[in-house]
């Protein structure tokens, strides 16, 4: 899979560093179909808070935003099938799609994030580095609403991470 950076609503002094960007790239690459793309997008705390409002009905910032664009129910045989390359479950990328469309989006409040990491001594490469691989597993269909879903994403992310050595910032934390 392909990541398609964006700054859309970022203000000027974010950006990624060339390092951190051949990271992410390396990483959304075994996710999904070689052809298809996801957007990743970084923006000011103020636009993530408006967004989690809208789409999550929870008040205030948050570290990231997934949205898919794929379908979980579909006829024929799956775009991707489940347990291939990422996806929980058969993901179908609906009939009007095509080559070059995003399949989803990421969206990451860097702000917020380096705040955060600073105020845990987590290192922000680590975080920005587990949180796309969080949300690339949201938009394949991943979630972690009951505990052993939980858990199952958890390792998904700790496995996928580890492929480019980077170890989970939460991993032995308790969460």
């Amino acid at each position: 899979m392909k990541l398609i950076f964006a700054n859309r609503l970022c203000g000027p002094g974010f950006a990624p560093d060339a390092d951190l960007t051949a990271l992410l790239t390396r990483l959304a690459g075994p996710a999904g179909r070689e052809e298809w793309e996801v957007g990743l997008a970084w923006i000011e705390d103020e636009a993530m808070a408006d967004l989690n409002l809208r789409y999550r009905d929870v008040a205030g910032v948050t570290d990231v935003l997934s949205f898919s664009y794929l379908e979980e129910i579909g006829e024929g045989e799956p775009d991707l099938a489940g347990g291939d390359h990422g996806a929980r479950g058969d993901l179908w990328a609906g009939s009007d799609f095509a080559p070059g469309e995003s399949i989803g989006e990421i969206v990451i409040a860097p702000r917020f994030v380096e705040n955060r990491c600073r105020e845990n001594g987590w290192p922000v490469r680590d975080e920005f580095a587990l949180l796309v691989v969080h949300g690339l597993l949201h938009v394949m269909g991943w979630d972690h609403a009951e505990p052993e879903e939980a858990a199952a994403m958890r390792e998904h992310e700790v496995v996928w991470l580890a492929r480019e050595d980077v170890v989970h910032p939460l991993r032995g934390k308790g969460a």
